[in-house]
């Protein structure tokens, strides 16, 4: 008997997003799903992260006036994705 183990059973399917390169396929995808979005400012450098179901889309920008940043930052608007400021595991949410 062969038993099959993946690095999927040990996480669980709801503990992984498939993280994409293309922001146009995302947006594609993204159709009228629900989302949330988080833009990191560090060193200059800003990164945005987009989540809709288990698709992400996640890139770093030298600018916070680059083009396609803007595009994001204004699509995620629209659509009313939620802003995640952090995150917090849920047994330390309430004390």
């Amino acid at each position: 008997m062969v038993f099959m183990l993946s690095l999927q059973d040990l996480q669980g399917d709801n503990n992984l997003v498939n993280i994409i390169e293309d922001w146009d396929v995302l947006e594609e995808y993204a159709g009228e799903k629900l989302g949330f979005y988080q833009l990191l400012a560090s060193d200059g450098m800003f990164e945005i992260r987009v989540q809709t179901g288990r698709v992400g889309f996640k890139k770093e920008y030298a600018s916070g006036d680059d083009p396609e940043l803007n595009k994001i930052l204004d699509f995620c608007r629209r659509h009313c994705y939620i802003r995640v400021s952090r995150k917090l595991r849920d047994e330390e949410f309430f004390r």
